[in-house]
């Protein structure tokens, strides 16, 4: 009898969480067509990285490098190219503050850093050229950077914590023109799935985000195309792993 009832009461919590799931479902991850050179893009997509060890152990990963990449929409290849790394800057500092990193002048990112004087902390810059990766220093660090969230027709993109709704499994990518708010994609998706780092292209009429599944995303803003995914290599070499942070821009 006992053994009955437990075969019974196994039955009945297998159907009842079959049709939870079937109610409420898995949400699955957001479709994207694959970016190719066919898409004719012009300009460089560029982000920051960090590049992690695959420790199972914890506290892990750890973090062995941070390093910005591009990618030019112009090549056929569509290969990730390195613009600059913190283990390429240690005979300036071993404090370079990637996180801060900013385009500037279109071909340029300057990285801040603070250099030990003999007084006191002072704040220096390093100014990296995309193209060749030439490092040059200047104590200056009032230097005019890009705003990549407001395009050349005034229109500003909005943070996307702001109009993604987690707990109800919605995310979207929205700009704010003059007049309304205007829905450029909206999807349902995982509850640890989200979009950041949204930035205009240079001509304002697509928009490049990063997601949580270490993708580079570009969206139409007036649907023009289904958004396309740029695939990053997450494995740099045996034991290492890419792991996205942010984009930095899409410079021309």
């Amino acid at each position: 009898m006992t053994n009955k009832r437990l075969l019974i009461s196994s039955i009945t919590i297998l159907i009842l969480t079959t049709i939870i799931v079937a109610i409420f479902g898995i949400v699955p991850l957001p479709e994207y067509v694959d970016l190719s050179s066919e898409n004719n893009f012009e300009g460089k997509l560029i982000y920051f990285v960090e590049i992690q060890s695959e420790n199972i152990i914890p506290p892990a990963p750890d973090i062995i490098d941070s390093c910005i990449f591009y990618i030019d929409l112009s090549a056929d290849s569509l290969e990730e190219e390195k613009v600059v790394c913190s283990s390429d800057l240690y005979n300036f500092s071993y404090d370079i503050n990637f996180y801060d990193a900013q385009i500037y002048d279109k071909n340029n990112i300057i990285l801040p850093y603070w250099n030990d004087g003999r007084d006191s902390l002072y704040r220096n810059v390093l100014i990296v050229d995309i193209e060749s990766g030439e490092i040059s220093k200047d104590a200056n660090d009032n230097f005019s950077v890009e705003n990549n969230k407001m395009n050349v027709y005034g229109e500003k993109l909005i943070d996307p914590w702001e109009t993604s709704d987690y707990n109800s499994r919605v995310i979207g990518v929205y700009y704010v023109d003059r007049i309304k708010t205007v829905e450029v994609f909206t999807s349902r998706a995982p509850s640890n799935y989200y979009f950041e780092s949204l930035h205009w292209s240079p001509d304002g009429n697509n928009i490049i985000a990063g997601d949580s599944e270490n993708n580079l995303i570009i969206f139409s803003k007036n649907q023009e195309f289904n958004p396309l995914k740029v695939n990053l290599n997450p494995e740099l070499v045996n034991d290492e792993r890419l792991d996205f942070v942010r984009v930095l821009g899409w410079s021309s």
